[in-house]
């Protein structure tokens, strides 16, 4: 907790979480944590797609390939984002972080 001009704390709401799932052909939600965005790394050594806003029609996939990462934002909580690999199944990597910039006294 940081005191600010020796008035009320300043309390920072900003948390991140990292976290991995073993990711298979059948599409898996993330870990339900509140967030504003999220970190995708995957390492499962093959293509996988990402879906987010209960979209998992095979037209509104995002693919990543192995060994690329990258930033989904403007969620609200990462059990909005789901993954599936396009074959066999590898662990992919996630860190949510959930932003504010409003001050909380």
């Amino acid at each position: 907790m940081v005191i600010l001009n020796n008035c009320m704390p300043f309390v920072n709401k900003n948390k991140s979480y990292s976290f991995n799932l073993n990711v298979t052909t059948s599409l898996v939600q993330l870990s339900a944590f509140t967030a504003s965005e999220v970190l995708i790394c995957n390492k499962s050594g093959q293509v996988i797609n990402i879906f987010d806003n209960e979209r998992n029609g095979a037209d509104q996939a995002f693919q990543l390939d192995d060994n690329e990462s990258i930033v989904l934002r403007g969620i609200t909580n990462t059990n909005e984002v789901s993954a599936q690999t396009t074959s066999g199944n590898g662990t992919v990597y996630f860190r949510s972080a959930y932003f504010s910039n409003l001050n909380q006294f």
